[in-house]
């Protein structure tokens, strides 16, 4: 009997419980990609009456033809990539400091950035509101990615130096015997032998800064607004009397991370999962 129970139940169990989380996941986006190729009509009613010979792409094209919302796509862009690009230069050069130099209280930085991240956005925003006010950034991408890369830096510095630490030592000898400097021995070793681990931080980057939404919300004003931004604009006016136009929007603001997803998958698996592969 308990032979039976391991046999079957508990995979049965195990396979129904990620079923459930992967239908809890994907539901509301399947539903919100429904809307916005469909008539609102179609699936306001009750029952919905969802049709392919509806199936129309026409509010794709109405949202991007607007220009605040092409604006908006590209401001999204600019600021993730640049905030990408800064985590990772800076992140790479504190995580190769914390696991192979060796200083005074130097897990203490490490824990102390990672316990400063655990601070809600909503008290810090009014400092860095007036911060960036005093220097005349408020609404700039300027302002977006130093505040982006402030917060993620504490979790690409811990990410990118778990993954460092798994590195022998002696590869890293080795470059420096053939006249690598710290530097050399960084960007020629360290990073492609943990190439995994640095995409799958990279992508993380992405998203977390493609995901903001306060700090875009009180940082920008009209010029870098970013998708997160205008999608609750649109999302909360009442011109908008089209739901599958909004629909279309929150689509177009979900495709790009998930394009960075299907096509990075294979490293972002082996650097979550695996590690560092030799």
């Amino acid at each position: 009997m308990r032979r039976m129970l391991s046999t079957w139940v508990r995979p049965a169990l195990l396979y129904g419980l990620v079923a459930f989380f992967v239908i809890w996941t994907l539901a509301p986006v399947i539903w919100i990609a429904t809307m916005s190729v469909q008539p609102e009509i179609n699936y306001v009613s009750v029952p919905p009456h969802l049709s392919l010979n509806d199936f129309s792409l026409r509010w794709y094209t109405e949202m991007l033809s607007q220009a605040d919302v092409a604006a908006a796509l590209k401001n999204s862009v600019i600021t993730s990539v640049a905030t990408m690009a800064c985590c990772l230069v800076f992140g790479s050069l504190a995580a190769y400091a914390l696991a192979r130099l060796k200083f005074p209280r130097r897990n203490l930085f490490l824990g102390a950035s990672v316990i400063s991240r655990m601070i809600p956005s909503m008290v810090l925003i009014i400092p860095m509101f007036l911060i960036m006010r005093w220097l005349n950034l408020r609404d700039t991408y300027a302002a977006l990615i130093i505040v982006y890369s402030t917060f993620l830096l504490p979790y690409v510095i811990w990410m990118l130096k778990n993954f460092f630490d798994q590195i022998p030592v002696a590869l890293e000898s080795a470059a420096r015997m053939d006249g690598c400097t710290r530097l050399g021995a960084l960007f020629r070793v360290m990073i492609p032998a943990a190439a995994p681990g640095v995409v799958a931080t990279a992508v993380f980057a992405f998203i977390g800064a493609w995901n903001e939404f306060l700090f875009g919300l009180i940082l920008s004003t009209r010029e870098v607004t970013p998708i997160t931004v205008k999608l609750s604009g649109l999302v909360s006016s009442t011109f908008h009397s089209d739901t599958s136009l909004v629909a279309a929007t929150g689509m177009l603001a979900i495709l790009p991370v998930v394009a960075l997803v299907i096509i990075l998958n294979r490293y972002i698996v082996r650097g979550l999962v695996e590690g560092v592969k030799y």
